[in-house]
């Protein structure tokens, strides 16, 4: 261990035994109480608060992930800062590429917490940089939120209820892939109750694997009768699906899961189309919002699609929830394009630290140290442009989630979510509870 790595987590431990006043100042157990704030006001530091943002901005993910939430956080920081900052300090960001891997990322975090000393960071669309970055908040000392990343085990404990969270200063400000796969299931459920068999679709790698564990076992749970016909796994980068494609029609899956994503997943429906597997089968995409606007017209209609999440440019409807007809219209003004879900999870990344600051600020009387900003993250609930969103007590955030089908339309020059068909399931149908493993919780449900 460095001496910078002691000297920061000395100075930590020092400065919560110290006081920073936590009891005097309401915050105790995880939560934030209303008790009186301490006399004495604590200074505010006059510098800006200096903030990472980590995303993809070169590679195969960078166009239709990194760069929409890249250019998100400097929306909202530049808004942030005409709005006066956070408690009066504006927002120097900080921009990092995600490129390079793991081994790259633990060491671009070390740096970010232990040399820039930056206040947050905010980052990770690849689940295995998540799982390999965020257990350094609390080696470190350094208070990390995870905005992207969609792996279901990054805060599922290993006993159940939870007693503590698994750290104590990493988040993922939204929902995991649970909600994707299992909302995925419930509208097939609904409106293709006559399928009969299925297949898969997805990259050799943790997001891949996880994501088809958690359709097929919401899929057996939801429709038993149905059958899976086969299963593919293409390594992540694969340019060439030829192959896959070909054994997928010759298996006839009705329905095809995929969490394919980026480049990969853009490659494969050219491909797809193109060889004629789109008339087949249909397909059943786990996060394919932004492909229809990525496409373009070209894009197969009746295709299903989740979003995440309800981040969608459409949903909720601009005359019913006006912070969302903001952000699309300010976002498109800026950057040409209409707001994808990597956006919203940038939103609310950033989001979320504000109002965890300004809340535990008020508390106690000025800027809030990093295990009081994380207490107040706790229990938080917030208003985003997707609609509502809450931070449990295991960290993590639950929403809602929205699925719909792709339909061409003349009001967009790529295909829609076909309002007739478009479905919300509430976060209590798609979250499982805190303290109970996905899977687990999908297995009991009742017939």
């Amino acid at each position: 261990m460095t001496k910078k790595e002691i000297g920061r987590r000395d100075f930590l431990k020092k400065a919560g035994a110290a006081g920073v006043a936590l009891g005097s100042a309401g915050i105790a157990g995880g939560y934030i109480t209303p008790r009186k704030v301490a006399a004495q006001k604590r200074a505010i530091p006059k510098g800006p608060i200096r903030m990472a943002a980590v995303s993809f901005l070169t590679g195969a993910a960078a166009s239709p992930f990194g760069i929409p939430g890249m250019n998100t956080y400097q929306m909202m920081a530049e808004q942030y800062n005409k709005q006066g900052g956070i408690l009066g300090r504006k927002i120097e960001l900080l921009s990092y590429d995600e490129a390079g891997g793991v081994d790259a990322q633990v060491k671009l975090s070390r740096k970010l917490i232990l040399d820039d000393q930056v206040d947050v960071t905010l980052g990770y669309i690849s689940s295995a940089n998540c799982k390999a970055v965020l257990p350094l908040s609390d080696e470190l000392g350094g208070l990390i939120m995870a905005y992207d990343c969609g792996t279901h085990e990054l805060m599922e404990g290993t006993t159940s209820p939870y007693k503590t969270p698994k750290y104590s200063l990493g988040f993922r400000t939204k929902a995991h892939l649970g909600i994707d796969n299992i909302g995925l299931a419930l509208y097939i459920k609904k409106y293709f109750p006559d399928i009969k068999t299925m297949g898969g679709i997805n990259q050799d790698y943790a997001w891949g694997r996880e994501s088809w564990l958690i359709f097929e076992t919401a899929m057996k749970k939801l429709m038993p009768h149905v059958k899976v016909v086969g299963t593919w796994w293409p390594p992540l980068g694969t340019t060439d699906f030829t192959a896959h494609i070909s054994a997928l029609m010759g298996a006839k899956p009705d329905i095809v899961h995929s969490s394919l994503w980026g480049g990969d997943a853009v490659t494969f429906s050219k491909q797809a189309q193109g060889m004629g597997l789109i008339e087949r089968s249909r397909m059943a995409w786990s996060r394919g919002e932004p492909y229809p606007q990525e496409v373009g017209k070209e894009y197969p209609e009746e295709q299903i699609i989740c979003c995440a999440g309800t981040h969608y440019f459409l949903y909720p409807p601009h005359d019913k929830w006006p912070l969302n007809k903001y952000f699309v219209e300010e976002y498109r003004k800026r950057y040409g394009k209409y707001p994808t879900y990597p956006c919203y999870h940038a939103y609310q990344a950033i989001a979320v630290y504000k109002q965890a600051v300004e809340k535990a600020g008020a508390l106690v009387g000025g800027w809030p140290t990093i295990e009081e900003i994380s207490k107040a993250v706790v229990g938080l609930s917030i208003q985003t442009p997707s609609g509502h969103l809450m931070i449990r007590e295991d960290h993590n955030g639950i929403e809602d989630v929205l699925v719909g089908v792709s339909k061409m339309t003349p009001d967009f020059p790529f295909p829609i979510l076909d309002p007739q068909r478009m479905e919300v399931y509430p976060a209590h149908m798609v979250n499982a509870p805190v303290g109970i493993r996905t899977v687990d919780w999908i297995n009991s449900w009742q017939s």
